[in-house]
């Protein structure tokens, strides 16, 4: 790894852009329960033992190992921009005894699924490092059945961190509906809902 390289990790892991896979492990550091564990995420993601769940940026699977336990007769679907962090979540799965999860390397913006594909959506500070979060937003609600659920956990000191006023600003003009607010230590868990139509598509006739 030249000096390049090592600035650029640097430069990704102490400001804004997105996390760099070499750092992954520090993301399952025991401490980071602190902030938020995995059992409060899940509990805060309304799931049943067959929901099909889609989470965007995993890293290396911290949240991963609990979702998919919590839906044995469903699916994980992760997507990720780097290869490497799901080839680190696949391994922290696998090694966990999980397999009813799928693995797509994708931009967020532009998610390569079928309209109504997912029950649940989630994303823990990873909005604010998508390019174009609005984008990313209008592609979940695609991806999202009517009724589904959208969770997006942002937590302070991530640098990339969205607050609550600018997330309620992006969902303006999506087909997605404010539900809840919920706080954790120095964050919070915001749900949304898929409305049944688009706040512009006009009744039929």
């Amino acid at each position: 790894m030249n000096l390049a390289e090592v600035r650029d990790i640097w430069g990704r892991f102490s400001g804004r852009g997105t996390y760099p896979h070499q750092l992954a492990f520090l993301l399952l550091f025991p401490g980071r329960r602190m902030l938020l564990s995995p059992e409060t995420l899940v509990r805060h993601l309304h799931l049943t033992p067959a929901s099909r769940v889609l989470e965007l940026g995993p890293g290396p699977g911290f949240f991963s190992v609990n979702v998919a336990r919590s839906i044995p007769e469903g699916r994980l679907d992760l997507i990720d921009i780097q290869r490497e962090m799901l080839q680190k979540a696949q391994r922290r799965l696998r090694r966990a005894g999980l397999h009813n999860v799928g693995y797509t390397q994708a931009n967020a913006d532009a998610l390569p699924f079928q309209p109504g594909a997912f029950d649940v959506v989630f994303l823990v500070a990873v909005l604010g490092e998508v390019p174009d979060p609005k984008a990313c937003l209008l592609s979940i609600a695609h991806a999202l059945r009517p009724g589904g659920l959208l969770s997006i956990t942002e937590l302070a000191g991530d640098p990339d961190a969205l607050g609550e006023g600018t997330l309620r600003n992006l969902i303006q003009d999506t087909s997605l509906e404010f539900v809840e607010l919920a706080r954790v230590p120095r964050g919070f868990i915001a749900t949304f809902r898929r409305q049944q139509k688009h706040p512009s598509e006009k009744p039929a006739a």
